[in-house]
């Protein structure tokens, strides 16, 4: 029974303990946070909060589809004031991205690889909710799986290299995937694209194991970097208030849900956290902020082949 009400019951208990550890966060050098869904939901909430912590002493480059939204956001944030040192003023950018296409995804990290120094921050949370079957791109990739693992996969894979730049200067980094850490079903290796046997079920599983998989390469690869997938809980985000039949479901679940802002808190918790435990390796937290055992779908055999077929699906394909 408890195991179900740590999943389903809101995490705003966990909300003060978060804060108070996010207070000891107290960055030398401003911390460049990359935020793909940045322009909404929980990416927006984390990359308001970056900019509230360090009083704008930061720079925040939103990822998304929606450049008003991206506007306003950014209007919003606090600035540090005119006169500011070069390099520890307030720096926030837009670009520009469909995460279902992974030709723009490469585009992006690549200009982003040539434009910025280091990264300490790379927070993928970009959604797809649906209920249609396989929906394919015209790369050949189902959309919900493009957007949920697959463009969050080549992100990391691309821009890696400059959080660890940012980690070799004993700066605070890390790599954080939202979707649904500690819920992962089996992946079909045969078909690990889901092109024979796609259901919605078998997605949710691809993405979510298949995050855990490459989150453990990563951290084998890097590490000095923690690679954190996160459950973030029921959030009163624009894809759930938004979704068809919300106006009857949101107000049943109301009670369940949290803010954005309460689980950016909970989120940042184990980014910043000062405990040597979560500054490097791969870990999987839920809403409580607490690491769940790992996913038991995960062997060596499954890392290996999730690995090799991610960087297949999403680099760049010969004619």
């Amino acid at each position: 029974m408890s195991k179900w009400l740590n999943v389903f019951l809101p995490a705003k208990a966990a909300v003060p303990h978060a804060r108070a550890s996010n207070e000891q966060f107290k960055p030398v050098t401003r911390p460049v946070g990359v935020f793909l869904g940045g322009t909404s939901g929980i990416g927006q909430a984390m990359a308001e909060q970056l900019a509230r912590h360090t009083n704008g002493q930061a720079q925040i480059v939103l990822l998304g589809r929606n450049q008003d939204a991206a506007d306003k956001i950014i209007a919003s944030l606090p600035r540090t004031p005119d006169g500011t040192p070069a390099g520890q003023e307030s720096k926030y950018s837009f670009v520009k991205v469909d995460a279902t296409s992974m030709a723009q995804v490469r585009e992006v990290t690549s200009k982003l690889a040539n434009e910025l120094d280091k990264i300490n921050f790379l927070v993928l949370s970009s959604g797809f909710l649906t209920m249609k079957g396989r929906d394919e791109t015209s790369e050949g990739i189902d959309r919900k799986l493009a957007c949920n693992f697959y463009s969050r996969f080549r992100f990391a894979y691309d821009l890696a290299p400059l959080v660890e730049k940012a980690a070799e200067k004993g700066e605070r980094t890390g790599v954080m995937s939202v979707l649904d850490a500690g819920k992962g079903g089996p992946v079909n290796l045969n078909d690990l694209g889901l092109v024979k046997g796609f259901s919605l079920s078998a997605a949710h599983d691809h993405a979510v194991t298949g995050t855990d998989a490459a989150y453990e390469e990563f951290a084998t690869r890097y590490p000095k970097i923690p690679f954190t997938h996160a459950y973030p809980g029921a959030v009163s985000t624009p894809m759930v208030t938004n979704f068809t039949g919300s106006r009857f479901l949101v107000p049943l679940v109301r009670p369940l849900l949290v803010t954005p802002e309460h689980c950016a808190q909970i989120m940042w918790w184990r980014l910043w956290s000062p405990e040597e435990q979560w500054k490097t390796g791969a870990h999987q937290v839920n809403n409580h902020g607490e690491e769940v055992p790992h996913n038991r779908f995960v062997t060596p055999e499954v890392r290996t082949a999730v690995w090799e077929h991610a960087i297949q699906m999403t680099g760049e394909k010969s004619e």
